[in-house]
């Protein structure tokens, strides 16, 4: 894919709402993507802040039209997050992981988050808003766990470059069959094998990691025991 419809904006408050808003007033159909040079409302899931200084990274969102069923939308996450992988993967960045649900980490830090937001009428994903953020030349990131293209490398790296491969991996990814867009997601599971704190109503309780499954749960194991948990339920502690 070499022809890219990408809307280049200087500031926006988020990419998720201005492209959401574009849709309804502008009718706009995928292939579409905008990026901002910097973001006012910045938001990763739980409503957390993005925090990004302007013009060092990517923040964009992609469009995606009639992906089907609600059921699927865990293959549209796998393929987000596995664009970055690709996309990262390109630039020679090492150690790459992908922690459940929707970030993506260098080692023990984190280097990208997802935020998918959908258009849905009777059970069907008319339209999805697929927000990625992706720390590229950004080098310090205050209290926050974080790293970047150029902390990885030792080198800045073109913005529009690492879009644009990102842009071709994502519309790529999202055409591929679940099933092998979950395994690949599995082998670069972050914390796998590992027992991970998890808080769920107020009750903190250690899992070991053990795959991501089609629905989008995670399968972890305690006491021998398998047991699926769901994103909006639990918070991952440590």
């Amino acid at each position: 894919m070499n022809n890219y419809n990408i809307e280049f904006l200087n500031e926006v408050d988020s990419t998720n709402f201005y492209l959401k808003k574009s849709i309804q007033k502008r009718g706009l159909s995928a292939p579409y993507c905008v990026n901002a040079g910097s973001q006012t409302a910045g938001r990763g899931q739980r409503s957390c802040v993005w925090d990004s200084q302007p013009f060092e990274n990517v923040l964009a969102s992609f469009l995606v039209d009639n992906f089907g069923h609600l059921s699927t939308l865990p293959q549209l996450n796998n393929a987000a997050t596995l664009a970055i992988v690709d996309t990262l993967t390109e630039f020679k960045v090492n150690d790459i992981k992908i922690k459940w649900p929707n970030d993506v980490y260098i080692g023990s830090k984190k280097i990208a988050g997802i935020l998918i937001e959908n258009i849905v009428s009777h059970q069907e994903v008319k339209k999805a808003v697929v927000g990625m953020g992706i720390n590229v030349n950004q080098k310090h990131f205050n209290k926050f766990e974080a790293t970047s293209v150029i902390n990885e490398l030792g080198y800045s790296v073109s913005v529009i470059e690492f879009l644009q491969i990102l842009y071709n991996h994502f519309y790529s990814h999202i055409t591929k069959d679940k099933r092998l867009l979950n395994q690949s997601v599995n082998e670069k599971l972050y914390k796998k094998g590992e027992m991970v704190t998890f808080k769920e109503n107020e009750k903190q309780q250690p899992y070991i990691v053990n795959h991501i499954c089609l629905n989008g749960n995670l399968q972890v194991s305690a006491m021998g025991k398998h047991f699926e948990l769901e994103h909006h339920k639990v918070k991952w502690i440590k």
